[in-house]
């Protein structure tokens, strides 16, 4: 009886540990992936155009981008 314990105990931290490492290892992954960008002031502005007047209408009110992958055999 005492090793179905020891068993029951072992498989229990385990699966603590596994529970408590896979956000951890999500969020190291994310940050690795997708990394902070600083916004820096000044870096992307335009200056207005002058002598062009308005931009035109757009011609459609949707776009629909599809992308097809996968077709080879």
């Amino acid at each position: 009886m005492s090793s179905r314990r020891n068993g029951s105990l072992s498989s229990t931290l385990s699966l603590i540990a596994a529970n408590l490492l896979i956000p951890v290892a999500i969020i190291i992954f994310a940050t690795g992936f997708f990394p902070y960008k600083p916004l820096l002031p000044g870096l992307a502005d335009h200056e207005p155009l002058e002598g062009y007047g308005e931009p035109p209408e757009a011609p459609f009110d949707k776009l629909v981008f599809m992308v097809v992958d996968a077709l080879r055999r």
